[in-house]
């Protein structure tokens, strides 16, 4: 079961030595215009790294999937993380996760420079924590923290979709503890590098949906074992995850 490390609680003052709100500083006027690019103090946000390392360490030891850990941007990053670097913000260490079944998507954790937490999902999404991280902003670590957490498990447990239309361009949708949120990136305004990335992916998966992730081998276990000294066929270790899933759905719907 995954538990959230404790959050380390960081008190900040103004030039005034008064103690910061964050997450309460502005009334019904809204916040001081200055604000909207400036972040005074962002390492309040560093507690996000535990959050994020805690999360990929969870998925490790819980699901089946391949774990890639690497300093910097990983070579073979998605173009939208590769993208997020810009000026002095820069992918300072990532952990690639890919789910050993074609049709769950993968996820990359990435720990900014800043500091925040991007995360790369399925062919061209990505979100972060923060969201901005500007003073105007004024995100609360634990609600931070809580969005960064409801974002992975919607990824793992198939909530996160992608596709693309000649019509619509790029579709992204998620379901989570906050409700339902879509978003559309027509054709003329994606990148080149993400309408192929999703193009790709769903041919590879012959248009059809993420699936949530598979557990780990050792639960992925099918009704009636092969006999004594024989390995498994590919369809007969297809048929396990696919009556995992099963399994995992079965819990969603009941939880």
């Amino acid at each position: 079961m995954y538990v959230r490390p404790t959050l380390a609680e960081l008190s900040f003052t103004d030039p005034d030595g008064n103690p910061i709100p964050y997450g309460a500083r502005w009334g019904t006027s809204g916040p001081p215009e200055r604000t909207y690019s400036l972040t005074r103090h962002p390492e309040r946000f560093a507690p996000l790294i535990d959050v994020a390392r805690a999360l990929a360490e969870h998925l490790e030891r819980t699901y089946d999937v391949d774990v890639h850990l690497t300093e910097g941007l990983p070579d073979d990053a998605p173009d939208a993380l590769r993208r997020y670097e810009h000026g002095q913000v820069r992918i300072a260490r990532a952990v690639t996760l890919v789910p050993r079944h074609h049709l769950s998507a993968p996820l990359v954790i990435a720990e900014t420079t800043f500091p925040s937490v991007v995360v790369a999902m399925g062919a061209a999404g990505l979100e972060s924590s923060p969201p901005c991280g500007c003073d105007a902003c004024d995100e609360d670590l634990t609600y931070c923290a809580e969005e960064l957490e409801h974002l992975v498990f919607a990824v793992v447990e198939g909530r996160y979709q992608e596709r693309y239309s000649w019509s619509e361009g790029i579709e992204i949708s998620m379901v989570g503890e906050w409700g339902a949120r879509a978003s559309t990136t027509p054709r003329h305004a994606a990148t080149k590098e993400d309408l192929e990335a999703v193009k790709l992916s769903q041919r590879e998966r012959h248009g059809a949906r993420w699936m949530p992730w598979p557990p780990r081998r050792d639960d992925a276990v099918v009704a009636e074992a092969p006999a004594a000294g024989r390995a498994r066929t590919r369809a007969e270790r297809e048929a396990a995850i696919e009556q995992a899933l099963e399994r995992i759905k079965k819990r969603l719907r009941s939880a």
